[in-house]
C-alpha cells in the first residue's frame, strides 16, 4: 500500500493504529516519523505556524519521491500524512510510515523520504508569533546537505535521469501582432514542431503548454497543459507549474524551452544534464552563448521548479531569470548563437525563411 494525503485536521494516530495497515507477509520491520511543531522562537514566542501548498502538485511531488524510494528499496508500504493551514506548537505536523522486510532498509526509506519532503516537496510556512508578528521560513540550506548524501550515493557521470521536455506556446505574441506563434509555419512547419523535432530524441517525455487554438496543438501527438485558472495572468511561470502539475511523477528533470527557438542543438539536454549531474548542489542549468545567458533554455529538478510557485507569490507575473537568478543557476556554454535565436518578430521569421537558414545546429 502506498498513499499520500494532505489534510488540515490533525494526525490521528489511534485511527491509524486501529486500522493497521496491511502488507505482505515478508515485511519485517515497520518505522513511523511524526514531526511536530516547535517553538523556533528567535524573538517573540510563536504561537502557530500556517502551511500553504499547492493542489495536486504537492501529492505528485510526494508520490514521485515514494518511487524513488521504492527504487533503492524493496518497499512493501508508504504512507505519507502531511497537514497544512493553521497547526499549533506541539502539534503533529506529518508522519511517514515504511514497511520492509528488514529493519534497516525500513529505517533509510522513511529517512530518505523525509529528507526528500524537507527539500522537495512544494510548501511553504510562515510562523506566527505572539506579538502578532509574521514570518515566512526560508529553505535552510542544512536540509539540502542532508538530502544530498542520498545523491552522493550514486555515480553521477552514470545516474540514469528521465528527463521531461516542455515547450513554452501559451503566451499571446504580443510583439508578432498578438498572433499564435507556435504554429507560424517555418519552411512549411509550424515553430513549436520544429522545437519538439529536436528535443524528441533528447527526452523521455515531451508536452507543449499552449492556451490558444489548443485543438491545434493536440494534433501533434503531445499532451496539452493550459494555464490552470489560478494561474492565469502569470505569464510562462502559469504554463510550467500548470504542465508541472500535471506531469508523471517519475520525471527527474524537466527542460524548458520556448516555441520560437527552431535550431535548438542536438546536444542541447546532454551537455546540460552533464552539468546538472556534476553539481550535487545545483538544482538548475541553463544555456547560455557568448552573448549572454538564455533563462528561457533550462533544465530544472523538480526543487526548482516547485520554488516558482514561492516565487510568484512575492513577484506576480515574473521573469524567468528573476526566477532562476536566485537559485545561483549554472550557464552552459554554447558556441552557436544561431541555435538559440528567439523568432520574436515577423522580420526575423521572413530571414529564417531563406535557403541559406542552418537546418541544424550542434
Amino acid at each position: 500500500m502506498f498513499s499520500v494525503r494532505i489534510q488540515t485536521e490533525p494526525i490521528d494516530l489511534a485511527a491509524l493504529d486501529e486500522a493497521n495497515t496491511p502488507t505482505r507477509g515478508s515485511a519485517g520491520a515497520q518505522v513511523r516519523f511524526v514531526g511536530k511543531v516547535r517553538n523556533d522562537a528567535r524573538s517573540a514566542a510563536q504561537s502557530h505556524l500556517v502551511l500553504e501548498h499547492f493542489p495536486g502538485v504537492t501529492e505528485a511531488e510526494i508520490e514521485r519521491i515514494i518511487a524513488l524510494a521504492r527504487q533503492r528499496w524493496d518497499v512493501q508500504m508508504v504512507r505519507v500524512i502531511h497537514r497544512v493551514g493553521p497547526i499549533g506548537v506541539g502539534e503533529d505536523i506529518v508522519l511517514v510510515d515504511t514497511a520492509c522486510a528488514h529493519r534497516l532498509a525500513a529505517y533509510e526509506a522513511n529517512a530518505f523520504i523525509m529528507d526528500y519532503l524537507k527539500t522537495e516537496a512544494p510548501f511553504w510556512k510562515q510562523e506566527h508569533f505572539v506579538d502578532g508578528n509574521q514570518l515566512w521560513v526560508e529553505a535552510k540550506s542544512s536540509d539540502q546537505h542532508v538530502r544530498q548524501r542520498w545523491d552522493q550515493e550514486t555515480t553521477p557521470a552514470t545516474a540514469p535521469l528521465r528527463i521531461g521536455g516542455l515547450i513554452l506556446a501559451g503566451g499571446q505574441g504580443s510583439r508578432m501582432g498578438y498572433v499564435n506563434k507556435g504554429l507560424l509555419l517555418l519552411h512549411d512547419l509550424p515553430l513549436v514542431q520544429h522545437v519538439a523535432q529536436r528535443l524528441l530524441p533528447q527526452v523521455d517525455h515531451l508536452a507543449i503548454s499552449a492556451n490558444h487554438d489548443v485543438a491545434d496543438y493536440v494534433r501533434f501527438g503531445y499532451p496539452v497543459f493550459s494555464d490552470l485558472p489560478n494561474l492565469q495572468g502569470q505569464g510562462p511561470a502559469a504554463g510550467i507549474l500548470s504542465a508541472t502539475a500535471q506531469w508523471p511523477a517519475t520525471l527527474d528533470a524537466v527542460l524548458i524551452a520556448p516555441c520560437d527557438t527552431p535550431y535548438l542543438p542536438a546536444d542541447l539536454i546532454p551537455r546540460l544534464r552533464q552539468t546538472l549531474l556534476s553539481s550535487p548542489d545545483t538544482c538548475a542549468v541553463m544555456a547560455a552563448t557568448p552573448s549572454g545567458p538564455h533563462p528561457s533554455i533550462a533544465l530544472c529538478k523538480p526543487s526548482a521548479l516547485l520554488r516558482l510557485w514561492g516565487h510568484i507569490q512575492q513577484h506576480p507575473n515574473p521573469s524567468l531569470r528573476s526566477w532562476l537568478e536566485p537559485l545561483k543557476v549554472r550557464p552552459v556554454v554554447f558556441d552557436d548563437e544561431h541555435a538559440f535565436t528567439n523568432i520574436n518578430d515577423h522580420a526575423t521569421l521572413g530571414a529564417m525563411q531563406t535557403p541559406a537558414a542552418p537546418q541544424s545546429a550542434h
